[in-house]
C-alpha cells in the first residue's frame, strides 16, 4: 500500500511531498543500488591494489604499477562481465532500454575516473596522462559497445516474454564480445612478438586485453607506457560500432511503440 492510500503523505528527507506521483518510489532504487555496489566494488579493487603491497618496504612505481595493472583487470570484469549479468538477469525496465542502459554507463563511467586519473601521481602508478587518457577511452569506447549490445538484448528479451534462455543466450553474446578476440589469440599459432615501440591493435578487440596493451611497460622506450594514434583510432572505431547499436535499439523500440498504438 502507498502512503498517499492510507491517508499519509509521502515526504523527502525535506519535508516536501512529490509533484506528480504517489510517493517518492520514482525517485528510490535505480540508479543508486547501482552506482552504490559500483563504488563498493571499485572500492574493494583499489583495497586488495594496496593489500597486495604490504609487504613491500617502500612504494614506488615499479611496485604499483603490477599492482595496478590486476586492479584494471579486476575492474575492467566488473564492467564488461558483472554489469551485463545483473542487468540481463534482471527484469526488464519501463520505458525505454536504450536510455535506462545509458543512464547505466554514465554511472558506471564517472566513479570510474575517479579511480583511473590519480594514476598519474608519481606515488601510484605515474603513467602520463595521454596513457591514463586512452584507458578512460577504452572504458568508454566499449561502454558504449556493451551498452549496444544489453539494449539489443533487453528489447529481445521483452518480445520473447523473458525466457531464461534468451537471458543465457544473450549473456553467451556478451562473453563472446567481450573474449573472442584473446580466445583466438590463444587457439591460432603463435605470432612473431610485436616489437615494444609497435602497438599490438588487436589486443584492443577485449577490454581486457586492451588494457593490458594500453599499460604495457615500454621501459626499452625510456617510458613507463605508451600510447599510439592508432590504438586511440580503433578505440574511436569500436565506440562508433556501440552507437549505431544503440541507434539500431531505439529505431526497433520506437517501431515497436507505434505497433502497439
Amino acid at each position: 500500500m502507498h502512503p498517499s492510500d492510507a491517508g499519509v503523505v509521502d515526504r523527502d528527507i525535506f519535508g516536501k511531498p512529490p509533484k506528480g506521483h504517489a510517493d517518492w518510489s520514482h525517485r528510490r532504487g535505480e540508479p543508486r543500488v547501482l552506482a552504490l555496489f559500483w563504488m563498493i566494488y571499485l572500492m574493494g579493487a583499489t583495497v586488495i591494489m594496496f593489500s597486495s603491497m604490504s609487504r613491500a618496504h617502500a612504494i614506488s612505481p615499479d611496485i604499483t604499477r603490477p599492482a595496478t595493472r590486476t586492479m584494471l583487470i579486476m575492474v575492467m570484469l566488473g564492467l564488461f562481465v558483472l554489469w551485463p549479468m545483473v542487468r540481463l538477469s534482471q527484469s526488464h525496465p519501463r520505458g525505454s532500454h536504450v536510455l535506462f542502459l545509458l543512464r547505466d554507463a554514465l554511472v558506471l563511467f564517472l566513479p570510474l575516473q575517479a579511480v583511473l586519473w590519480p594514476h598519474i601521481a608519481s606515488i601510484l602508478a605515474h603513467w602520463s596522462i595521454p596513457v591514463v587518457a586512452m584507458l578512460a577511452l577504452l572504458s568508454a569506447s566499449w561502454l558504449l559497445l556493451i551498452t549496444g549490445v544489453l539494449a539489443l538484448a533487453l528489447g529481445s528479451i521483452e518480445r520473447n516474454g523473458g525466457r531464461a534462455s534468451a537471458r543465457a543466450g544473450w549473456m553467451l553474446v556478451v562473453l563472446l564480445v567481450v573474449f573472442l578476440a584473446p580466445i583466438i589469440a590463444l587457439v591460432t599459432p603463435t605470432a612473431p612478438p610485436v616489437p615494444v615501440d609497435q602497438p599490438r591493435i588487436g589486443w584492443l578487440m577485449s577490454p581486457i586485453t586492451g588494457t593490458m596493451e594500453i599499460v604495457r611497460d615500454r621501459a626499452e622506450l625510456g617510458v613507463a607506457a605508451r600510447v599510439f594514434p592508432q590504438q586511440a583510432r580503433m578505440l574511436v572505431a569500436i565506440g562508433c560500432v556501440g552507437l549505431a547499436l544503440l541507434l539500431i535499439a531505439r529505431a526497433l523500440e520506437v517501431a515497436r511503440a507505434r505497433d502497439r498504438a
